[in-house]
């Protein structure tokens, strides 16, 4: 599940258990917690890890999930009471910084997480939530890390409501292996039936793709019964088939190809052109070279908050790394825009111009704007007086 779909579940048991005073067990989605284990540290991110480490790994192995902090769990009689957080954990939660749980995880599997951790009340008991994103390439430690009990190689994902290790035994990592298979599978259907619309009136096997951006013919398997890809190489030259092909399309000189009910047989996907490489910086750099500049505390999240109130994306819950759809607005590509870091293996990520840094930065230190932008007013940065 995306971000977005995760705050639709929770906004969905926050609101049953105000009400009602219901919300679900245990279960592939949802994880409970009283309190978090301080382990005699002082650092909040690092008992955060300490604590949810494997958690955070295993849910985004999986489905994504959903934790909330404050629930008392009785195992032997399996009942959960909403009893809130106490002051001490309040504390601590408050000072998470998602854009540094992000960084640890980037060190444990060389790519982040998309969590984010809210605050919410139900009469005068208070609790946290923690919304973890599945991720689309599987998270695997590339060390030990003994601290957050994750070891090296072991693919964790949660499953029957509890961590599992898939690669423990060869059958367990075949069934996991078909799950992904599964899954991506439901993907690339979903991916083809918004770029063709008639995917549904047109039988799957009969349906090529061919995308040159990437070097790739998409189409059905019928060996092994899946959708699958193959390289291929494309003469991109003016001169190259494909392009007379494509300048004769777009001159109208090539009707519609159609069979006798007038549906459309081929599809071409992507464009041909060239374009020199730009400077550029991540997200994570640009938050931390805002932070060296504005006067209040900001997280990833509201920076992407702050990018959809400026109109350079269309959803602030975008995904960074390998984005299903382009969540950029065209008419702000001076700022920000879908790097291409390797075509044949699809991968791509959101990235910013410097200039990106002082436009964030005038918007941040406005505090007029930070209700509209984020529904209250950001707490300042405190001062060091020495």
């Amino acid at each position: 599940m995306t971000l977005k779909e995760l705050q639709e579940n929770i906004n969905q048991t926050i609101n049953d258990l105000k009400n009602h005073g219901l919300f679900p067990k245990e279960n592939n989605l949802y994880d409970y917690k009283l309190e978090l284990n301080f382990y005699g540290l002082n650092d909040p991110v690092e008992i955060l890890m300490r604590n949810l480490g494997k958690d955070i790994l295993s849910f985004s192995n999986g489905n994504g999930g959903i934790i909330i902090f404050g629930i008392k769990e009785d195992k032997i009689h399996g009942t959960l009471e909403d009893v809130g957080l106490d002051p001490k954990n309040l504390e601590l939660l408050n000072k998470i910084d998602l854009n540094s749980v992000t960084q640890k995880f980037e060190k444990i599997t060389k790519v982040g997480v998309s969590i984010d951790l809210q605050f919410f009340q139900s009469g005068t008991r208070k609790f946290y939530y923690l919304l973890i994103e599945k991720q689309n390439q599987v998270l695997i430690p590339i060390n030990d890390f003994l601290d957050y009990k994750i070891k090296k190689g072991e693919i964790i994902y949660r499953t029957s409501s509890k961590n599992e290790v898939a690669n423990i035994t060869t059958q367990d990592f075949n069934r996991f292996l078909q799950v992904k298979a599964n899954e991506k599978n439901k993907e690339f259907m979903a991916i083809w039936s918004k770029l063709m619309p008639e995917i549904f009136d047109i039988n799957p096997r009969e349906i090529l793709i061919i995308n040159p951006k990437s070097n790739r013919i998409y189409g059905f398997n019928g060996k092994e019964n899946i959708l699958s890809s193959s390289k291929i190489e494309i003469d991109k030259s003016d001169n190259g088939v494909f392009n007379i092909i494509l300048n004769a399309i777009s001159a109208g000189e090539i009707g519609k190809i159609s069979d006798d009910e007038g549906k459309p047989l081929y599809k071409i996907v992507g464009e041909i052109k060239t374009t020199a490489p730009r400077e550029h910086i991540s997200l994570s750099t640009l938050l931390t070279e805002v932070k060296k500049v504005i006067k209040y505390n900001i997280s990833n999240i509201q920076l992407k908050e702050v990018m959809k109130y400026l109109k350079w994306v269309n959803d602030s819950n975008f995904k960074v790394e390998n984005p299903k759809i382009d969540p950029i607005n065209k008419a702000f590509s001076a700022y920000i825009w879908l790097e291409i870091f390797d075509a044949i293996k699809d991968v791509h990520k959101v990235v910013c111009s410097k200039s990106a840094i002082n436009k964030i930065s005038e918007t941040v230190n406005n505090p007029a704007l930070h209700k509209e932008i984020f529904g209250r007013t950001l707490k300042l940065v405190p001062v060091n007086i020495e």
